[in-house]
């Protein structure tokens, strides 16, 4: 049997083009995609074997997620990252892969040592308003740390609830307070999203921090209980003890643009939609430099 390699890639895509991100029966997701092109591309055989990083809900853009295939040795050789990008983008729309490097067969991209969020929340409702900046900030501190995040989060089955944060920080474009960025080694499914929205009841008086503390310490839920739409979710990096990607895209949303004051509700929803647009331009934008 001919030697095989490990082919760790870092890939992108719009989220609500897909319904999320691992394989469904039926239904368009960004993993059944990629199959696809590896399978159309040849060069990983009929039945490619992909492995993905991080699972991400309908609707979650990803700036950077990690995949691993395997191909023969002497195949990557003679391709190579520019040749095995081509090959594989050719087939791929609404996402892309813009790196590529070889690594160990059995390497497991859902072993990382970090995963990176990105939460606009300036573009939800609850942010419209004047809010109190600083207990925003103390409110993103609470959840760094080891808690019980079964309150911020959904469920499942044999899943352990307890996570540990390595940090929830603000997000700011040109000193302007965008939203947050949240950091952890794995997140429980809905977890930055639903904080997200802990957030916002935050900023308009329905949830205080205390009630943030209880929930923590005791895994119940919150009083306002709800969730943050998913197309303000970005995933931003994932980090690897022994392996890296080069890029160059990491101020890839900074001429996004404030919402205007003053608006009605039916203004700031017309406003959001133009601002999912420019999300979308911006991300989409990014990967000319690859093709």
């Amino acid at each position: 049997m001919a030697e095989q390699v490990g082919i760790a890639f870092a890939f992108a895509y719009i989220g609500d083009a897909f319904h999320g991100s691992q394989i469904q029966p039926e239904i368009r997701t960004v993993q059944r995609d990629l199959l696809t092109a590896f399978y159309k591309a040849k060069f990983a055989g009929k039945t490619p074997e992909l492995r993905l990083s991080s699972r991400t809900d309908g609707g979650v853009n990803a700036r950077m997620n990690v995949g691993r295939c395997i191909v023969e040795k002497a195949v990557w050789e003679k391709m190579g990252e520019k040749r095995f990008l081509r090959a594989v983008n050719d087939h791929l729309d609404d996402a892309i892969i813009w790196a590529a490097t070889e690594t160990a067969v059995d390497w497991n991209p859902r072993i990382a040592e970090r995963r990176v969020y990105r939460y606009r929340f300036e573009a939800l409702l609850q942010f419209t308003n004047t809010y109190d900046e600083k207990q925003m900030l103390e409110a993103m501190k609470l959840f760094e740390g080891a808690h019980d995040f079964t309150g911020f989060s959904r469920p499942e089955t044999g899943r352990m609830t307890k996570r540990k944060v390595d940090y929830c920080t603000p997000w700011y474009i040109d000193g302007r307070l965008v939203g947050f960025e949240i950091a952890a080694q794995s997140f429980l499914w809905n977890q930055v999203r639903r904080i997200a929205w802990t957030l916002g009841c935050i900023a308009i008086g329905d949830c205080t921090l205390e009630d943030i503390r209880v929930a923590l310490e005791t895994g119940e839920e919150p009083p306002m209980y709800g969730l943050g739409m998913a197309n303000w979710l970005t995933l931003w990096r994932i980090d690897y003890e022994n392996l890296t990607f080069t890029e160059n895209t990491d101020d890839l949303f900074s001429q996004l643009e404030a919402p205007p004051e003053g608006l009605s509700i039916r203004q700031f929803e017309l406003w959001q939609q133009s601002a999912d647009f420019q999300q979308k331009q911006l991300l989409i934008s990014s990967w000319l430099p690859v093709l």
